[in-house]
């Protein structure tokens, strides 16, 4: 009687072990599915004006480098999919400055966009598949009393090289 007790034992903790293994096997598939999922939600939202303005970012990215530089910033980014904010500040007043981009990708969608405090969007520079993988510009933003913001848009892109100048209102 005790040897059938420690067989049905045996054949218990058995069961809790393979089905915590196929438990774990199930959970891991479904995990990877969903990381599979590539970049659609970056290609969907690329000009949904309502996405980009929203505070909050959503992006995917390897390798990324970002560093001040003297007068503005740099990024360097191996993949790149989605939208981040890159500089975002509350002013006083209205002010008028000069913006300069550099932005080069190797392939892929991308745009650099200023957000006003009224969530009005501008697009200042974008390097877009099949067209032109660099821009050079300079324009001049009026940066409003409020909320401003720059991001970086994109989908599908690799080599991301971006320098952004301007004196900071």
């Amino acid at each position: 009687m005790f040897l059938l007790f420690l067989f049905f034992c045996d054949i218990i903790v058995f069961m809790k072990r393979a089905f915590s293994g196929i438990l774990i096997c199930c959970i891991l598939c479904i995990a990877m599915s969903l990381a599979g999922c590539g970049n659609e939600f970056a290609e969907r939202e690329y000009n949904d004006a309502e996405s980009i303005v929203q505070i909050e970012d959503r992006y995917a990215k390897e390798n990324s480098v970002f560093n001040p530089i003297d007068g503005g910033f740099s990024l360097t980014v191996s993949k790149f999919d989605g939208r981040k904010t890159l500089w975002k500040k509350t002013l006083e007043e209205n002010v008028e400055a000069e913006v300069r981009i550099e932005l080069s990708i190797s392939s892929g969608c991308a745009k650099i966009v200023y957000i006003d405090s009224n969530n009005r969007i501008t697009v200042i520079a974008e390097c877009l598949q099949n067209q032109s993988k660099i821009q050079s510009v300079t324009k001049s933003v009026s940066f409003t009393s409020g909320i401003n913001r720059f991001k970086i848009v994109g989908y599908d892109c690799k080599d991301i090289d971006l320098k952004l100048f301007f004196d900071e209102p």
